[in-house]
């Protein structure tokens, strides 16, 4: 009988912590050198948004957004409430270190020498772009020799994303459950993924 009362506690404690998400990052120091700029990819369930951040500033540029509540919580583990940014299609801005605009309906954060752009349709020129967000995708993304690094969202469907998965190019998944950071200083870059959820 105790046995049976053991394993019955035991499978209601797991089964009551499957669907629950919890922080495992409480605070996440990014360690930012003089010439050093960080990029957190901020892909949650209702919005997405980059943070970005030097020595001296931090800004979040919000680029999708529909009531997340979560937003919030997860810019304080990285500090300071930064200045927040909503981006349009009409955008052309420099904020402190960090150029945004739009140009041939992508949408592009200029940063000391390199270019980030978010894709959202695949037909689109990205000759100029030194990192690329695919947000979305509706055909087989090309990559071409300037490219650095390809983010992509965890939603964008597999067939889509062979050519990354075959080319020599640096690739990170940009998902709820994880932090994917983009470190870059004037000669080099460093890409780190943090666990952002228990799930």
């Amino acid at each position: 009988m105790k046995k049976l009362i053991s394993i019955l506690t035991l499978l209601c404690i797991l089964l009551l912590n499957i669907n629950t998400k919890a922080y495992v990052a409480k605070k996440i120091d990014l360690k930012l050198k003089n010439d050093e700029t960080s990029i957190v990819f901020l892909r949650l369930e209702n919005s997405m948004s980059l943070l970005i951040t030097d020595e001296d500033d931090s800004n979040l540029f919000i680029i999708d957004y529909k009531n997340d509540k979560g937003l919030k919580n997860a810019i304080k583990i990285f500090g300071n409430m930064p200045d927040i940014f909503y981006l349009n299609k009409k955008i052309d801005k420099k904020i402190d270190n960090t150029h945004i605009f739009m140009q041939n309906n992508i949408l592009k954060f200029r940063i000391n020498n390199y270019t980030i752009c978010i894709i959202r349709k695949n037909k689109n020129s990205i000759n100029s772009c030194n990192f690329v967000y695919l947000m979305k995708l509706d055909s087989e993304f090309e990559v071409n020799e300037k490219i650095s690094a390809i983010f992509y969202d965890i939603s964008i469907p597999k067939l889509y994303l062979n050519n990354i998965q075959e080319s020599w190019v640096d690739s990170a998944i940009v998902s709820p459950e994880n932090f994917t950071i983009l470190k870059l200083n004037e000669d080099s870059y460093n890409i780190l993924v943090v666990p952002s959820t228990n799930s």
